[in-house]
């Protein structure tokens, strides 16, 4: 068709132009400003309804206006509309409070970087055999410690090469970084944890006004220059255990205790007295995957502490690696046996320790260094098997629960048609 075709476009009659009267005008203009008014109220209740908390449960979320924080680890159910205040002051006052505290706890415990006017681990680690002025969370996190004799804390240079390892992502890759195939990495962490656990190699000094000193020796300290090492200290695993028991008690401090606080990797702090019924999955592994074995019941004030010897969902891509022959590499280290890290018992797949009177950091510090070693030594139940803390072993090879408690309550045993069945019994803990 050539660009000057005939229009071959229907003639329409032009529009005729009709003269409205200044009564319909006006009746118009105050039509479209009741819509606008209508519009917009619905606009006001439709965001109030959006940000406007509900009473009941809700998740708590700690904001990252003000910097990073540690929230990304943690959930916090919180029942709101109890306390007799109005719902959105005591969401805000929550929220607030909570994002405080997981920035605060974010910073204290980090190795990895340093924060300005922050005396963290990552400040400590580099600051040897000086005296430093630290928050009063640091300093009783050290005093525990100190008290329960734990060493894993300083087997920092160990814990970071095993952060590089759940990084990997082929078996080939983990050479560098694992100690069960290369004798030159099991020698290097061999002889970190050797320092570890001689306090006249290294170790915290607790000094007054909460002042410490992270005393190294002139011999680790001419090792470590060599090495490359700049991280002595490292609280591993166990760092979320001290960072719950710190966000429980600046809630309960606050007087906010309807709710519980639970992070990804096993530790529970349930802050309600109401005798209201609470629920913890009870994981295992079964034909190649985690699953559901059970629930344990229970009411608070409550502290929980989970250990397992497999993966499971919600961030443990960076906490555990499973090889293809299905060994797995965890944080679990042993500062008495080179520092390699141990999966507990071959039949215990998981272990819950749980009491109403001590926090996280005490269960996980007594159970842990039960679990690492594989449940051996003199009555390593000593203190944990008392009638206040009760345990739940979790027998893979036999699917069955055993409990120190007759008052512990396992329900929704888990069962398929395979004839896999798991069961409860009262027992002592393994030999």
């Amino acid at each position: 068709m050539g660009r000057y075709a005939r229009d071959k476009r229907p003639q329409v009659k032009p529009v005729e132009k009709i003269q409205l009267s200044g009564e319909n005008l006006t009746l118009r203009a105050v039509a479209a400003v009741l819509l606008l008014i209508i519009g917009a109220g619905a606009l006001v209740y439709a965001f109030q309804r959006l940000f406007t908390p509900e009473p009941g449960w809700q998740a708590i979320q700690a904001g990252t206006d003000q910097g990073p924080g540690c929230g990304e680890d943690f959930t916090f159910l919180y029942e709101l509309g109890v306390s007799g205040q109005s719902v959105s002051a005591e969401s805000r006052t929550v929220t607030q409070l909570y994002t405080q505290a997981c920035r605060t706890a974010y910073q204290l415990f980090n190795a990895d970087e340093g924060f300005e006017g922050v005396v963290n681990l990552w400040e400590i680690n580099r600051r040897p055999n000086q005296v430093l002025q630290v928050d009063q969370v640091l300093y009783r996190a050290f005093a525990a410690i100190q008290e329960a004799g734990d060493r894993t804390v300083y087997l920092g240079p160990v814990v970071t090469r095993y952060d590089d390892l759940f990084y990997c992502e082929d078996d080939a890759q983990l050479v560098d970084f694992d100690p069960r195939l290369s004798p030159a990495v099991a020698e290097e962490y061999a002889a970190v944890a050797d320092y570890a656990v001689d306090p006249a190699q290294i170790d915290v000094e607790l000094l007054e006004d909460f002042q410490i000193r992270l005393r190294v020796s002139e011999d680790y300290l001419a090792y470590a220059q060599r090495e490359g090492i700049d991280r002595f200290l490292d609280f591993g695993w166990m760092r979320n255990a001290f960072v719950a028991d710190y966000l429980a008690e600046t809630m309960i401090e606050a007087g906010f205790t309807c709710g519980a606080i639970s992070s990804q990797d096993g530790f529970v702090r349930c802050l309600d007295s109401r005798e209201r019924n609470y629920a913890l999955p009870l994981l295992d592994w079964l034909e190649d995957r985690p699953i559901e074995a059970g629930t344990l019941e229970y009411q608070g004030p409550m502290s929980l502490v989970s250990l397992r010897s497999f993966p499971a969902a919600g961030g443990d891509e960076y906490r555990y690696y499973r090889l293809k022959n299905g060994e797995v590499r965890t944080l679990y280290l042993d500062p008495y046996d080179s520092g390699l890290c141990k999966l507990g018992s071959d039949s215990v797949g998981s272990v819950v320790c749980y009491s109403p009177a001590r926090g996280c950091a005490e269960l996980a510090m007594g159970v842990g260094q039960a679990y690492i070693s594989g449940f051996s030594g003199d009555d390593w139940s000593k203190g944990l098997g008392s009638g206040e803390i009760r345990i739940i072993n979790c027998w893979s090879d036999s699917h069955e629960f055993v409990c120190t408690s007759r008052e512990t309550v396992v329900t929704n045993l888990y069962e398929n048609e395979d004839g896999v069945r798991y069961t409860v019994k009262v027992g002592p803990v393994p030999d």
